[in-house]
Parts: structure tokens; C-alpha cells; sequence
């Protein structure tokens, strides 16, 4: 882990100027990507927003009707912590076979082969900010308040981007060389769900459970997110800056092990 900490400037400087030099080809490379995705479907990039929808109204009627959970306003609580998650997990699925399908294609472009996982996130990330509107829409249905704090989301993400390419690159790399990554992948984002604050507040928890639970990277980034949507609080400045720079050294991780591999 030293090398990986002595050679952090020179991997994020190599890693900026790449982005910079392929702009243009990361951004064909990104409406590529939507295009594929919806180019078969009726609906197109409405399932954008009508996937999450569905997730949320079964999940609601489920966890607020059934289970009772006392959380005012719970469809605005579950979608805002919805999204983040949908966008990390669907990144990091589909990143883990982007190396082996993309493989002629490296043959005929020469391009650094990271982008491929760079458009992966970008495109992602489209899709997170259409899938606000829904969540916008229901706010507005039921009254829940619009606070001013949403306008910092473009700050408060980045921890979330950070991470995911991350682990999108370690994961990548480690399908190349194991099959098993994938089925060992899919166990785990099962139990990451649960341990993460996707359907419950930290407060319904016991205190010596959640001092364990909050080293899931993804603990205090899904609760960045939702409480500037639905509690309309910022982040705490110094737990910000602290998994921000934990979310930076898991994505210069990646880098190195895609780079070394």
C-alpha cells in the first residue's frame, strides 16, 4: 500500500490527463452507451425513470404499510437513498465485464482501456440525475419540502463517484483473471444493501452495531445524499472530508491495480 500512496500523484495526474486528452471519445463513448441500453425498448429512457418508481412503490408499501416503519413522508426517505445505491451498484455490475467484452474493440482504438469503465459511471450518472425528477415529482405530490441544500449535490456526489470507479476498476480487473469475481460480486452487493442505509435511519439502530456498520464506504455517502433531498441538511464538514479522501485513495487504488495488471 506505500508504493500505491508514494505514486498517488503521478497516478491521478496520468489518470486527469487522459480524461482531458479522450474527452471526445469519452463522450461518444457515453451516448453510445444510453443508446444501447434503451435501443430495443419501447418505453427507451423513461425505464430510467420508471425502474426506480417501481423499486420505490413496492418497497414503500412494503416497509411503511406493512412493517410500519415511523418515518414521515417514507417513498421521499427510500427514494433519495435509492438512487445513490442503484447508481453504484449498477456501475460496478457492469463494469465487471467491460474489459473482456470491449476486447477487439482495444485492438482497433487505442485508448487507455479505463475508459471503458469511465463511461460505464458517466453514463450512471445520467441516468441518477434524469431519476431525480420522479423523485422531485413525489416531493411535490406529497408535500414534502424542496429544500435549498439539493443545489450541493454536485459536491456531495463526488465521494460517491470516487468510490465507485474505484472498486468499478478493481473489479474489472479481477474478472479478468477469475471467474468467480462476478458470482462473488453479486453475493456481496446483496449483503452491502442491507448494511447500508437504504431503507432505515441510523437512529433505528443500536449504537454498538452502527460504529461497525458506518465502514461500508457506502454507510455515510448514501446518507450525504439523503439528507440534502430530504432533510435538507448539509454534511457534517469533517465526516465529509474525511470519506472524501477515503473514496479518493480507493479510487487511486484502483487505478494502480488496473495499471499493474
Amino acid at each position: 500500500m506505500s508504493t500505491v500512496t508514494q505514486s498517488h500523484p503521478g497516478v491521478l495526474f496520468d489518470f486527469t490527463a487522459k480524461l482531458v486528452t479522450y474527452r471526445e471519445y469519452l463522450k461518444q463513448s457515453v451516448m453510445r452507451d444510453l443508446r444501447n441500453r434503451y435501443k430495443r425498448s419501447v418505453l427507451g429512457y423513461l425505464w430510467t425513470m420508471l425502474h426506480p418508481l417501481g423499486m420505490m412503490a413496492i418497497l414503500s408499501v412494503l416497509f411503511s404499510h406493512i412493517m410500519r416503519l415511523p418515518i414521515e413522508n417514507y417513498a421521499v426517505f427510500l427514494f433519495a437513498g435509492l438512487l445513490p445505491w442503484n447508481y453504484f451498484q449498477c456501475t460496478t455490475i457492469m463494469s465487471l465485464g467491460s474489459i473482456r467484452n470491449n476486447a477487439k474493440l482495444f485492438e482497433q482504438v487505442p485508448v487507455p482501456k479505463y475508459l471503458f469503465i469511465i463511461s460505464l459511471s458517466v453514463s450512471n450518472l445520467v441516468n441518477y440525475l434524469l431519476s431525480i425528477l420522479p423523485m422531485l415529482g413525489i416531493m411535490l405530490f406529497v408535500g414534502h419540502p424542496i429544500h435549498w441544500t439539493i443545489v450541493t449535490f454536485p459536491i456531495v456526489i463526488l465521494p460517491l463517484i470516487f468510490a465507485t470507479i474505484g472498486f468499478s476498476l478493481i473489479l474489472a480487473t479481477g474478472s479478468v483473471f477469475f471467474d468467480d469475481t462476478q458470482h462473488l460480486t453479486e453475493v456481496v452487493l446483496q449483503g452491502l444493501y442491507f448494511l447500508s442505509p437504504v431503507l432505515y435511519y441510523r437512529e433505528l439502530l443500536p449504537d454498538h452495531l452502527i460504529k461497525y456498520l458506518v465502514l461500508n464506504p457506502l454507510f455515510c455517502q448514501i446518507e450525504f445524499l439523503r439528507n440534502i433531498f430530504y432533510d435538507g441538511v448539509l454534511p457534517n464538514g469533517e465526516v465529509f472530508l474525511l470519506n472524501t479522501a477515503a473514496s479518493a485513495l480507493v479510487l487511486i487504488f484502483g487505478l494502480w491495480i488496473f495499471k499493474k495488471c
